[in-house]
């Protein structure tokens, strides 16, 4: 049985929360000659100005009786228990410590799997959890000793945080709280050193909900239950499912962004006031969309209390995107083709577990010279050549970023890494790449394959981005559009290409399989050297010549490609985009370039997660 336990807001430092009272046989001991019997004292972290909690009205947090941790030296992971014959603030641990001069990792609570590779201790934070009033989910706040501890007194750090609520509506059995945008709440989670404390700087296999049930019986009417969550700031917010055992539920949501930080829990009080608990409730909007020839996107919204699935009866329409949580209210997204010939009818299928409800699209009819008569939206591209070892690279990453920020989808980059960095996502064909464009160390920028970004302060060079952007735009006429679509199939990304041009000529496709939020070492001479820097738009491989394809078109031509590129083991599926370039000569235009790049500048770029697709956009 689960010890009830509080916080003191005095403590300096956190201890871990309560666990089993039963008697527990103690397991996974290594034999006696494989190391040496020790006790370990876990409690207080030390100085009143450390690692604090949120204050509690209502008391401090214990260790129980023949509580358990988890001690990790190396390879090799071991279960010592506490000595205490009551609840305590500090407790006595014994257990058999592995052999070795390496120093350990200890972990409440106690877990059978976790791990240390020599870079991340792994654990797993579960997405299904259980509560009793007034506490935590049972077992599952998790505590970490001081990073590489070399002591046998232990301090242990809370790495997770978490929300409390209190409901007004008695018979709720089951809690679900979602993030509206995916981020991370709960799943298998890597923990390391930041600035001498325990922290979250990975993860792997992810959960973007978690359900929360009472121990036994029902939620109590006035009392507080926790979700437990992994830190992080959820940008379009959360939403809260409450669902009873006859079937009714109701929701609330918000969209604000809400940051779950370590150690702290949001407090919600009355959460389901006012709600209304209805049963298998399912309505949608609308029920028929009207298109113009050129396409483009259109949004159905779905408020349901049952699962539901959407199905594309035509081969011209495909949904790229969604938002909010399909058990509650969702808005789906989706786009359609410009339509080259006779007025046609298509549709969507939207389904649940006893229905499928025709969506009607229609679209009027167009020709293939309507869209001769626009002109299309302009993208620039940016390339930003770098490496894990450049300490003042991650100014340039940063400059790259607020550029985005400020321009938005008109400025897209991809980033390409010395394959002498020393990590696995060296792109090999850099050098192609550092000749066209005078690369002479580490950091450079390129804007559109005709202006050299210095690395000065990332406000001041984000500027200079914006600009070299506007200079294309007042000079060079856009005189191609993209089309892109791409899709994952078994170990094989396939990608077809359209491109349009208005303007006969020869030009250049060049398309790069991307890869983000990939998490790892980088230097920084500003700020210190990371080992949880997160790095986006790595160029992972070139499905084409990386500095282009040749092809001509003629006025008003369209140019169509496919190819295809093998996903490496070491690539995460999840986190891989398309970017298309074009490239057209300058000719009889005028030469703008900050140095001697070659004949060519990036007339039109598109990219995309794969998997989504686009069509040009026109003016």
């Amino acid at each position: 049985m689960k010890k009830h336990f509080h916080f003191l807001a005095a403590v300096a430092a956190l201890m871990t929360c309560a666990c089993s009272v039963e008697p527990v046989d103690v397991v996974d001991v290594q034999p006696e000659e494989e190391g040496e019997f020790t006790v370990l004292t876990a409690g207080f972290a030390g100085a009143e100005d450390e690692t604090r909690t949120v204050r509690q009205a209502d008391g401090k947090v214990f260790w129980s009786i023949r509580d358990e941790i988890v001690v990790i030296r190396g390879k090799r992971r071991v279960k010592f228990t506490s000595t205490n014959s009551s609840p305590a603030a500090v407790a006595a641990f014994r257990g058999t410590l592995p052999s070795g001069t390496d120093s350990f990792w200890a972990i409440h609570p106690y877990n059978s799997s976790a791990s240390f590779d020599g870079t991340y201790l792994a654990t797993e934070l579960p997405d299904k959890q259980k509560s009793n009033p007034g506490t935590f989910s049972d077992d599952q706040f998790i505590s970490v000793a001081s990073f590489a501890s070399e002591s046998e007194e232990l301090s242990f750090y809370h790495v997770l945080g978490g929300l409390k609520f209190t409901l007004t509506e008695p018979g709720v059995s089951k809690v679900t709280l979602i993030a509206n945008g995916g981020e991370p709440l709960a799943g298998v989670i890597g923990i390391q050193d930041r600035k001498g404390r325990p922290a979250i700087t990975a993860f792997g296999d992810t959960q973007s909900q978690i359900e929360l049930s009472p121990s036994s019986g029902k939620f109590q009417v006035g009392e507080a239950y926790y979700f437990t969550t992994v830190p992080g700031t959820l940008e379009k917010g959360f939403t809260l499912l409450f669902e009873k055992e006859d079937g009714s539920s109701a929701y609330r949501s918000t969209s604000k962004p809400v940051t779950f930080e370590p150690a702290r829990f949001k407090a919600m009080t009355d959460v389901d006031k006012g709600l209304v608990y209805e049963k298998d409730f399912f309505t949608y909007s609308p029920s028929s969309v009207s298109l113009s020839k050129s396409g483009g996107s259109f949004t159905i919204r779905v408020h349901s209390s049952k699962d539901f699935h959407f199905e594309a009866a035509s081969d011209w329409i495909w949904e790229t995107g969604h938002t909010g949580n399909p058990l509650m209210e969702a808005s789906y997204t989706f786009r359609a083709s410009r339509n080259d010939g006779e007025a046609r009818e298509g549709f969507l299928l939207l389904c649940n577990d006893t229905n499928c409800f025709p969506i009607t699209v229609s679209q009027e009819a167009g020709s293939e010279d309507d869209w001769k008569s626009s002109g299309f939206s302009h993208r620039s591209l940016g390339m930003r050549f770098t490496a894990t070892w450049c300490g003042y690279c991650p100014i340039m990453s940063e400059t790259f970023h607020m550029a985005k920020e400020k321009l938005g989808d008109v400025f897209q980059y991809a980033c390409f890494y010395s394959p002498s960095q020393g990590g696995n996502y060296g792109f090999s064909a850099i050098s192609t790449l550092e000749n066209q464009y005078a690369v002479d160390g580490f950091p450079t920028g390129i804007v559109d394959g005709r202006v050299l970004i210095e690395n000065y302060g990332s406000d001041y060079a984000s500027e200079l981005i914006v600009q070299a952007v506007r200079e294309t735009e007042a000079n060079y006429p856009t005189a191609t559009g993209i089309g892109l679509r791409s899709s994952l199939d078994g170990e094989t990304v396939s990608v077809d290409v359209d491109v349009y041009a208005h303007i006969a000529d020869n030009y250049k496709l060049t398309v790069l399989l991307l890869e983000n939020n990939i998490i790892g070492y980088q230097a920084d001479y500003t700020y210190g050297n990371h080992s949880d820097f997160v790095h986006d738009k790595v160029v992972r491989a070139s499905l084409t010549d990386v500095s282009g394809q040749a092809f001509a078109a003629g006025e008003f031509g369209r140019q169509s490609f496919s190819l295809s590129v093998p996903v490496l083991d070491e690539y995460d599926p999840d986190n891989l985009e398309i970017l298309v370039y074009v490239q057209r000569p300058f000719g009889s235009q005028p030469v703008i370039q900050s140095g001697r790049y070659g004949d060519w500048y990036v007339d039109n770029c598109v990219s995309l997660p794969v998997g989504k697709a686009a069509i040009p956009d026109l003016k």
